[in-house]
This record gives structure tokens, sequence and C-alpha cells, in this order.
């Protein structure tokens, strides 16, 4: 069966080819992107003779408006994707809790096929505790991606310290002036990640420990050294000023093109590990490795915070749930995992998942990516960001880089706005 989408602003205009004695499914989602949802539904229909797939495509942003109201309107929904944040309290209402759909309709109880960590942060975003999403996997910040061609000819190797960043840097500039050895975007939310990620190296659960209102404060001993840490970086000009006038864009580009060594960002970004994804979108790096942030402390241990991306639920209208669960299942722990997991995008929430043949060239990149999983699984905190918080505390940062107020004075500063209640997603 051949389906087609056409997104035209907020508007969704579905087209579907079924015969009349086929049962039809009405998914509604705003990612993957449409070829690998084609590749997910031909397989799952393959599986299943008889069923069609109806798939509504459309932007984030315009997902975020609809979809809730589409719910709330009663209109023909039997699987809808979920983003993991707000969004759950607000459409869960008219959402069916997934463990019994598993237990009546599944090859198993959910809690056996996706990770507990997983389950657990999904049923965080509930008020009530409830299950009603099932995560595709987790992703996190931060990581960095280096071009491996570049630092073998530079004999270079993956940095683990502070001081083995130093030293990375320098070597960079002595022989290869030309090239920028760490590019990243300065922006304010992206100077937060790294420095949370800096925090939950010394201290796990720090980050919980603030957003859950468990005790945890900004202008703790704990934040104080990681607020430290970020400035010091710039001030010993082992990250590069230049680097708070990138965009995001411009510094995947300076990698993408050969023009620098290491590329620091979110896990998101991990398909930059994957020769299907970089012959895709027309990447040219031949040889790419990954790993966590070095660390910045003596005694302290690699770390990434992570949070479930992409859920799936069942609608309480739809009038197939029992293919609906089915289709989540093929989707986050069946088959249909390996139509999706090699664009890397997230880690697979799917128990025992491996990658299919093929996505890596080299043992390296294999065992870069296994050790990015296995702190994804396993996180000290939830990346469960406050948005507009994270820009504040960008903003701070970027003041004191720039000759601005000590450490002190920001933290405090930080923890007022944070006590101000201004902060809509703050618990």
């Amino acid at each position: 069966m051949k389906r087609f989408m056409f997104g035209i602003a907020a508007t969704l205009i579905a087209v579907s080819v079924a015969k009349a004695e086929d049962t039809t499914l009405q998914l509604w989602t705003w990612y993957p992107a449409e070829a690998v949802l084609t590749k997910i539904i031909d397989g799952f229909e393959a599986a299943n003779p008889g069923v069609q797939v109806n798939l509504n495509l459309s932007d984030s942003k315009a997902y975020q408006d609809r979809m809730p109201l589409a719910l709330s309107s009663g209109d023909a929904m039997d699987i809808v994707a979920v983003q993991t944040s707000t969004m759950v309290n607000i459409v869960k209402g008219n959402l069916e809790p997934l463990s019994p759909l598993f237990t009546a309709h599944g090859s198993a109880k959910i809690d056996t096929l996706l990770s507990a960590s997983a389950l657990t942060q999904a049923r965080s975003l509930a008020s009530d505790g409830e299950l009603y999403i099932a995560p595709m996997g987790v992703l996190g910040s931060v990581a960095m991606y280096y071009n491996a061609d570049l630092m073998a000819e530079l004999g270079l190797k993956i940095p683990r310290t502070r001081a083995e960043l130093a030293a990375f840097v320098a070597t960079v500039r002595e022989k290869r002036p030309d090239l920028e050895p760490i590019s990243f975007t300065g922006a304010n939310w992206f100077l937060d990640e790294i420095t949370l990620t800096i925090a939950e190296q010394a201290s796990p659960g720090f980050f919980n420990s603030v957003r859950y209102n468990k005790g945890g404060k900004w202008d703790s001993p704990q934040y104080t050294q990681a607020f430290d840490a970020i400035v010091g970086l710039y001030k010993d000009n082992i990250f590069s000023r230049q680097t708070l006038d990138l965009d995001y864009g411009r510094s995947a580009e300076l990698f993408q093109q050969g023009k620098a060594v290491a590329f620091i960002q979110g896990t998101w970004e991990s398909g930059h590990l994957s020769v299907p994804f970089r012959t895709a979108n027309g990447i040219k790096l031949t040889n790419v490795v990954a790993s966590s942030l070095p660390v910045m402390f003596e005694g302290a241990a690699p770390s990434i915070r992570s949070f479930i991306e992409v859920a799936w639920a069942v609608p309480k209208q739809s009038k197939h749930k029992e293919l609906a669960t089915r289709f989540i299942e093929y989707v986050t722990a069946g088959a249909g995992v390996d139509a999706w997991s090699d664009t890397l995008f997230v880690v697979p929430a799917k128990m025992g998942a491996t990658i299919p043949t093929g996505v890596f060239n080299s043992d390296a990149a294999k065992a870069s990516y296994d050790e990015l999983a296995a702190l994804l699984l396993a996180p000290g905190s939830d990346r469960n960001n406050v948005s507009d918080f994270s820009a504040a505390a960008g903003d701070a940062i970027i003041a004191s880089i720039n000759s601005g107020p000590v450490t002190a004075v920001q933290v405090k500063y930080l923890q007022t706005e944070w006590d101000s209640g201004r902060y809509s997603n703050a618990n």
C-alpha cells in the first residue's frame, strides 16, 4: 500500500489507499523522518496481513498544537507519538494505560520488554505515576565526536581527563593551526548542558536533586565547582572564545567538513558514527569515533544525563486497541527497532537491543557507541531540562567567561532565580 501525507502549515492531509476488508490504523507523529517511518510501517504491514497504517505526519511545532486538540475532540486516532515533556500530563486523560494493554495483547508484559530506567522516566512524566507512553529510546548530553583520520595524522588519542584535553588542543594548534581543535556552539543552553555534565561527573544525581526539589541547590559546592570548571576551560584557552559566536549549525558544519578535529554535542548527533547516516546526509567523514566528555576532576567519572525521547501511546478513542498495542511493541521492542536504530538518534529502550550489521565501519566506532549507550542507559540524572532556566544559567556562565561576576555571585543569583517560581517547568 502507498500512503502519503502533505504538511501545509498546521494542516495535515492524509491520503490512504486500502482495500475495503482491511483494518486501517490511524497513526499520528512528528518523528522519525518519513523515510524511516515508511520502513517501519511496511515491516509491520508485512507481518500483519490485512492491516494498513495511515500515516499523519507533521512538523514538531504543528504537532504540539494539533495532536492534543485532535485527541480531546475524539478524532479517529489509533496510535499517537507523544513528546516526552509536559505533553504527557496534557494528554494523559485521553490515553489508555499501557501496562494492561500489553498484558492483554502484547507478547509479554511491557516491563519485561523495555529498560527499567526508561519506563521509570516514562512514569515520572505523568502526575499520577501511570505508564501511558512506550519510549523508543534515550538520548543525552554531552558527548564528544572525533575525526579519527585527523587524530591518526596528528598522533592523538581520545582525551579522558582535563589535562589530556588541554594537551589534545595544544597539539592541534601546534601541528595544524588551520584546524579548530574542538567545535561546538557556545549558545547559552549548551554551555548549561556542558556545565551540568561536569557537575554530574563528580556528583551523580546532582541535577535530579535540584530539578525535583530533593534538597539540591545551585549555590551548592557541587554546582559551584562545575561552574568554575566551565569558566576555567575558557580562561585557560582550552575552549576557544570563538565558540561563543558559533551557532549549532555552523559548529556541526566545521566538523563535517573536516575543519575541526572534535565536535561536542548531544548524543542525538551519534549518527555521525553511522555509515548509512553519513552517506544519506552527504557527510564526507570516513572514520568517526566518540567518547563522553573528559572528566574535569580527580576521582570523577564519565557521565551523561539522559532522558527518553519519542514515545508511543494508544488513545482512548481507538477502535483497534489490540492492533495499536502490537504496533507499539513492534516499533519499540520488536523487529521494527531495526528499521530505525541505524540512525543512532536514540539508544533503543528495547531490552537487549543490538545495532544492525553495517552501521559501523570500525571496531573503534562500535566500541565508542557502546560506551555512550552504557552511560545513557544508567544515567546519574535525567536530562529533563527546564529550558528557560537553562538559558538563564548559560547567560550567567557567558557573563563570567567575559570577566563578569565571580562564580559565588552567579550561583547565588541562579538559586534566587530558581526560587522565584518564574520557571514554568520547575517542580
